[in-house]
């Protein structure tokens, strides 16, 4: 009898996982159509795969966050692991179910924290037959006003009955969950609206109501019980200021850099000679980077021209200052080439060492676009003199400071697969 009662009821379902969605885009319109897209159809395909949809800031085993920009999206899931992926720009309904079906399955993939349940809201609808969205808007609708959401209630969850009659009235009663929605004749009777949106909105605060009255006021989230994650990644969990750049969402992302640069050069023994550069640097947006430099000093005297270049590798760190902000302290060393031609006379390069530091302080705007200035100094070269008809016509030493100016592109290194 036992082994048969087993039988029928099946085995005890597993407890469902909690999930904190939130979804954000840059001032962009087509990200923000996309937006409200996905607020919707997330929800409804979590829901559906069988997880327990939480408002914004409440505990939860498995928070998900769905940052969408012009270039894509980056899709986040934190739980006692964490997952990571990027969904290309493209088609907005193909985006959109690509985003979809990997936040579910990286939802899968992570291991939740321990969170306390919080009661939850079904929502079964009969007669929708005029607004076949209806659920998925109430879902939306009831999720902002900080109900928690479900498809498989328990005995602690609750069900919202909602009835819609061909006239575009509703009848609404909230039972418990394990109960079916019966005629209730305690049911708040909705009227309909002028319009389609507004008897949406007339539903929807009368079904927030019924349900005001009997679900338990949650209680706000105050930090994860479960394991210690690792600190704040730079993504953080909050919604970015519509002026916010986009380097502050990605500020540790990283890039690549071309920039061209001019100024001048000052050198001990000698005039001021203008420059000209350019360079390469790879790495972190805010840390550590890598970069090749080279820079092109040309000047004239008497029956002679000098042409000098200084081909350099460096390491800097760039210091986030404020939102788009950034200081870059670094090293340099190179060579030093100085080329000279004498008029109808001798043409000859000749090789010395280059060594430095700069320090530049710099812009970063949205889209990656960067404008500096910064200074150098250090030894480059060393003592080079040029005379003609016995008198010295060019003369400088390796002491040098120089003032540059310039300006560059950052180029994101999007990630294309999971971390």
């Amino acid at each position: 009898m036992l082994l048969l009662l087993a039988t029928l009821l099946g085995p005890p379902r597993p407890p469902q996982t909690s999930v904190e969605l939130r979804v954000t885009s840059v001032d962009d319109g087509a990200a923000k159509l996309l937006e409200q897209a996905l607020v919707q159809g997330l929800g409804a395909r979590l829901l559906e795969d069988g997880y327990r949809v939480v408002p914004a800031g409440r505990a939860a085993g498995v928070r998900v966050w769905v940052h969408l920009e012009a270039t894509g999206a980056t899709i986040e899931t934190r739980g006692a692991t964490q997952q990571t992926a990027t969904v290309p720009a493209g088609d907005p309904a193909l985006v959109s179910l690509e985003i979809q079906q990997l936040t579910t399955a990286l939802v899968d993939e992570v291991q939740p924290s321990l969170a306390e349940p919080e009661p939850a809201v079904a929502i079964e609808v009969t007669g929708a037959t005029a607004d076949p969205e209806l659920r998925e808007r109430l879902q939306r609708g009831l999720l902002g006003r900080g109900f928690a959401l479900t498809r498989r209630p328990g005995a602690d969850d609750r069900r919202l009955c909602v009835a819609v009659a061909e006239s575009g009235e509703a009848r609404v009663h909230v039972v418990a969950g394990g109960s079916s929605c019966t005629e209730d004749g305690s049911a708040v009777q909705v009227p309909a609206g002028d319009t389609a949106a507004r008897g949406r909105e007339l539903l929807l605060a009368g079904a927030a109501a019924a349900l005001g009255a009997v679900v338990p006021e949650p209680v706000p989230w105050q930090g994860s019980p479960g394991p210690k994650l690792a600190p704040e990644s730079p993504r953080a969990w909050r919604t970015p200021p519509p002026d916010e750049s986009l380097e502050s969402v990605e500020r540790n992302a990283p890039a690549l850099t071309i920039a061209v640069h001019g100024g001048l050069l000052a050198r001990t023994g000698g005039p001021v000679d203008g420059l000209v550069g350019l360079g390469m640097r790879l790495g972190r947006r805010r840390g550590l980077g890598g970069a090749i430099d080279c820079i092109v000093v040309p000047s004239r005297a008497e029956h002679l021209r000098v042409v000098e270049a200084a081909p350099t590798l460096a390491i800097d760190w760039r210091i986030g200052v404020g939102g788009s902000g950034v200081v870059a302290l670094g090293l340099l060393a190179g060579v030093h080439l100085h080329h000279f031609a004498q008029t109808g006379g001798a043409r000859q390069t000749r090789v010395g060492a280059s060594a430095g530091a700069t320090v530049r302080v710099g812009w970063l705007g949205r889209r990656g676009a960067l404008l500096f200035a910064g200074l150098r100094a250090g030894w480059s070269g060393g003592r080079w003199v040029h005379a003609y008809d016995t008198e010295v016509s060019w003369r400088r030493a390796g002491l040098v400071l120089g003032l540059e100016l310039g300006a560059g592109w950052d180029i994101a290194l999007r990630r294309g697969g999971r971390r």
